[in-house]
């Protein structure tokens, strides 16, 4: 199971962590993250993580099948970190921060209209309502 360290500090943009695994898709696995993994209609955290001597972009944070674990979704071309190597991950906080403020937006949608909602997305640049 990952640590979930955005869920008591969303505005952090840095962290050390572990690789303690990288999965048969070539998914990596932390002991510990700042990225938010896509969940509820929100989409994942992008960024990078980092090593002595590497660098690999995240292009998406996503649940595994367990719903438990955070997996780190490499960029296309972008070289994995070995497990039990320590890295800093760093979050793309200009996209984390658009996330929030349409996320916040459609709550206070929500508690305006007037008739039934059942469910909001975000996605690149919206973040459309779904009516009954």
């Amino acid at each position: 199971m990952t640590e979930t360290l955005f869920r008591s500090d969303a505005y952090a943009r840095t962290c050390e962590a572990y690789v303690t695994a990288v999965n048969d898709r070539g998914g990596i696995i932390l002991d510990r993250t700042i990225l938010y993994a896509s969940a509820g209609g929100q989409p994942g955290d992008v960024g990078a993580l980092t090593w002595e001597g590497g660098v690999c972009r995240i292009a998406a944070t996503v649940y595994d099948t367990d719903k438990t674990t955070i997996v780190h979704v490499p960029a296309e071309g972008s070289t994995s970190p070995a497990p039990v190597l320590p890295v800093v991950v760093t979050l793309d906080w200009d996209t984390r921060h658009k996330y929030m403020r349409v996320h916040t937006a459609l709550h206070l949608l929500c508690s305006l209209v007037h008739w039934p909602v059942t469910g909001g997305q975000i996605g690149a640049g919206e973040g459309p309502l779904d009516f009954d």
